[in-house]
């Protein structure tokens, strides 16, 4: 992707978010913004997030994922959130470096919110499962991967809300051609 068109594409992004964000009053600004910032809110959201990734090792060459992500609460014995998201890749691809395109693999955990006594304060631990369902060879595992999410967020602080996500599954089926997966991310 060019920088003409991620140019193009950011601007288009941010004026798509500024058409649809209500009005609040300036009391309501923070609490929604904090909210909005909590993985684990009580809210249903489609939230768009573009990462770009500069040079990469071996081949030089930067990448790109645009996630779409979908959050949902529900209630099954107590409160949960599940969480889907679907990468759309471009990520060069070795031994030359030409860059591939196309989705990536779907991730979905439901994390079981426990009652932390504050509600400023969030947790979540629940299942994890990947799904392979990658466009083309080289965007995606081409395994079924399971494993676990554990979520915090705290947002006792109209200014400043902190937390962190940390997520791990390692693959039980899928491509036997393929590395298997055992793969733990903290952010």
């Amino acid at each position: 992707m060019s920088l003409k068109t991620r140019s193009i594409f950011s601007a288009f992004t941010v004026c798509v978010a500024s058409m649809l964000t209500g009005n609040a009053t300036a009391a309501d600004d923070a609490t929604l913004a904090a909210q909005a910032n909590n993985p684990l809110a009580n809210m249903t959201a489609f939230n768009l997030h573009n990462y770009y990734i500069g040079e990469q090792t071996g081949s030089g060459e930067s990448a790109n994922q645009f996630w779409l992500r979908y959050a949902k609460p529900f209630k099954l014995g107590g409160d949960w959130l599940m969480r889907a998201s679907l990468p759309i890749n471009s990520f060069p691809t070795l031994p030359y470096g030409d860059k591939e395109t196309g989705i990536g693999d779907l991730n979905v955990f439901a994390a079981y919110l426990f009652d932390t006594g504050n509600p400023a304060i969030s947790f979540g631990f629940g299942p994890q499962i990947v799904a392979p369902t990658a466009s083309k060879d080289g965007l995606g595992s081409e395994k079924w991967s399971a494993g676990f999410a554990n979520v915090l967020f705290d947002a006792r602080s109209k200014k400043f809300q902190y937390g962190y996500l940390l997520t791990w599954a390692a693959s039980f089926a899928g491509e036997d051609d393929r590395a298997d997966v055992n793969d733990c991310c903290a952010s």
